[in-house]
Parts: C-alpha cells; structure tokens; sequence
C-alpha cells in the first residue's frame, strides 16, 4: 500500500511521523515556497527553494536519538547562531553542492538509511503569489500573510512557475491513497498544488483522495473560515473533490487554546454535512507535556517570522485514522 502526502511543515511531519508506526510505503511531497524562519533566511542568501518543510517530514521519519535525528532537529538559541537549523544547513550545503534540493534529500535519505521517501516538490527557486480583490499583487508567504488591509485573496499563483520534479507526478500516479495534510492553506497546501504536473497528476489518479482539516483557523490565511470554506477554497487548485474529509470532533487544550486568541487564530467549526463528502470526525487533538512544549517552541531571530505550532494533531490517532480509511472509500 502507497500513500502518499501533500504539504508542508508541521502538519505532514507529523502524520509521517504517525504512518512510521504502520506497514505502508510512504511518499511525503513537499512545498518549498515558505520564506519564513530560518530556512527563509538561506532562501535570501543562496537562491534556493525553502528546506526548512522538507527538514521536518525528513526528521519525522528519524529516530529521535540517532545521529540523523539529532543533527536533523537541532536548532541553536543563543548569540549570532540564534534560531539557526543544523539540518536546514546541511540540506542548503548538499542543494547548493548538487544544484538540487531532491538530489541532497536523496543523498541524505540514503545515508540515514530510510525506508520512507521525501520529495520536494521542485527544484525551482520560486514563490507564492496571491492577486486580491482590491486589486494588488503580492510576492511571498509572509507578505501574503501580514498584508493590510488584509484583503480577500482572489488567485494564488508562482512566481516564476516552476514545474513539478518528475518523481513527483510519478508518485501520485503509482499512489493507493493520497492525503492532503493540514497546514497553512493558502501559502502551505495549495502552494504546492500549484507547480506544474500536480493537479494534472492528481485529476488522472485513480487513488482516493484524504483533506485532513486544520484544528485552527490561521490570521492572514483562513480568518473565520469554516470546515466548508476550506474544502471550497481548496477545489479549484485540487481539480477533483476529496474523496474524504478527516475532522477533529474534540476540544482544543484551553490553556493553549488561549495563547493563540491574540493572534485572532479560532477552532475550526464543522459545517459539513454527508453531502459535501464522506466525513470522518473524531478525537485527533494531541496534549502535549511541558518537555513536549519546549521543543515546539522556536526560537525567533531578528528578521525571521516564525509561526506557533503547539496546539496540534496526535501523530498516532491522525495515522491510526488515515490507515482505517483504506478500503472504506473509493475516488
């Protein structure tokens, strides 16, 4: 069985982090538009796509005390070094030395001997766009995202187009599943639905197809957006509808839940209904411990915008779920 995901950062990390436990072939596509945080701040520097999202599903997929697992997940917190990624490094270095970002993750997988693959989604050097209603073009996740007055987006788009990595389209075509993960909507997910060769591979699957919901609403992305008002905004860059949508049915940790209301971030409210597809609602919220809490926190830079991710899904129950699917829905 070949699943394979779409997305970006946190929110696919952690369903491979899930689908290790399980007897599967995985392949995670990743984004590489994110300009943001550290691997935003190498982005500047040596004109290359982002590596910070393809860092994390590549240390999803380690153990935590190998040497791979640490180098992968090391973040320095102090001096001139403040908020720099070990792992973001060593990709960046294997990118620039090859002239490609699928070359270094391939060389690195190959070293840290694992079973599961991770693509990047292009090679390109390329960033999210998005055209607005009132008329104005912006360049860049974080652009988009503090943009004011924050204006409807009306079209998302790159710039420059940059196509699909052939491995990409080949995995989707050889898929038994294809997920969609959570994640940041606009800049995250349908970023990388928007290089060339995605949506014509995914409309030619035969493979069902899987939308996990965000727990939260995102400031500058989904302001007040509902459950249906992400499948909505999804359809038109997906090119076919999902086949199922998996939706967190539990309460958010309210001492968490608390730390995100000055950022205007919401619970994401359920308005789907059977027919707008085959909807699976259940408990996928994880309660982190304090040790847990440390590690999501990241340090931030001058100049680095890094978003918060504490309150997220339980790696275990999301690919517990994801795995039962299997055979109880059809494209």
């Amino acid at each position: 069985m070949h699943i394979v995901t779409l997305g970006s950062g946190t929110g696919q990390a952690t369903l491979l982090r899930g689908l290790r436990e399980h007897p599967c072939e995985v392949t995670a596509v990743v984004g590489v538009t994110d300009n943001g945080g550290h691997s935003g701040h190498l982005r500047r520097l040596l004109h290359i796509p982002q590596v910070g999202d393809t860092r994390q599903c590549l240390s999803a997929l380690a153990d935590n005390n190998s040497l791979w697992g640490r180098l992968l997940q090391h973040r320095f917190a102090a001096g001139d070094l403040d908020g720099v990624s070990v792992g973001n490094v060593i990709l960046a270095a294997l990118a620039s030395e090859h002239g490609s970002l699928n070359a270094a993750v391939a060389e690195i997988r190959e070293a840290a001997v694992f079973a599961q693959r991770v693509l990047p989604v292009s090679d390109g050097d390329t960033q999210v766009g998005a055209e607005l209603d009132d008329g104005r073009r912006l360049i860049g996740e974080w652009q988009i995202m503090q943009r004011r007055p924050t204006s409807p987006v009306r079209r998302l788009f790159l710039q420059p187009s940059s196509p699909a990595h052939p491995a990409v389209t080949e995995a989707i075509a050889a898929a038994d599943l294809l997920v969609i993960c959570a994640g940041s909507l606009l800049t995250g997910v349908i970023s990388v639905l928007l290089h060339p060769g995605v949506k014509q591979a995914l409309r030619r699957s035969q493979a069902p197809i899987v939308q996990v919901l965000n727990l939260l609403t995102q400031p500058g992305q989904t302001d007040g957006y509902t459950a249906r008002q992400h499948l909505t905004t999804l359809q038109p860059y997906l090119g076919r509808p999902a086949d199922a949508v998996l939706v967190n049915n539990a309460p958010l940790p309210p001492d968490l839940l608390r730390l995100y209301e000055p950022q205007g971030a919401q619970p994401v409210v359920n308005d789907l209904t059977p027919a707008d597809a085959c909807l699976i609602a259940a408990d996928l919220v994880e309660h982190p411990d304090p040790e847990a809490l440390r590690a999501y926190t990241r340090p931030q830079a001058s100049g680095m915008h890094v978003g918060m991710h504490l309150i997220r899904h339980d790696a275990h129950k999301l690919a517990a779920r994801i795995m039962a699917l299997m055979g109880r829905i059809r494209p």
